[in-house]
């Protein structure tokens, strides 16, 4: 994978810690994700695809848990953050939050973990 790839890798990895932080993942998370996958898909942008299926594969896994999924993500990040743009640092936090709406009610958990990202990926 390049380093792109390698951050959208890390976006599907993000997004099932966040799916995961209110204890289940729900089927509307799943589809949101997807409709998310898809939306961007049709605008060119083939690298969501990566995310998605990153997100099946912990899923079906699930083995991690959300703290590590976590930390394998932002490593991911940091190693390839020098293909990381402003505007992928913003469409990212509006992926997770997303993510985290699907269901109706943002828990506690989802929204400590998406503001703990955002700060984080201001440092790259």
């Amino acid at each position: 994978m390049e380093g792109i790839e390698r951050l959208y890798y890390a976006l599907g990895e993000l997004a099932f810690a966040v799916a995961k932080a209110d204890g289940q993942i729900n089927f509307e998370e799943r589809n949101k994700l997807h409709d998310i996958v898809v939306k961007e898909s049709k605008s060119n942008n083939y690298d969501f695809n990566i995310s998605e299926i990153i997100f099946h594969i912990l899923q079906k896994n699930n083995r991690l848990d959300i703290e590590d999924t976590y930390k394998m993500a932002m490593k991911e990040i940091e190693i390839c953050s020098n293909y990381l743009t402003d505007d992928m640092k913003v469409e990212f936090v509006a992926v997770l939050e997303k993510v985290a709406r699907a269901f109706g009610v943002v828990t506690s958990g989802e929204k400590n973990l998406i503001e703990r990202f955002r700060k984080e990926i201001d440092n790259y």
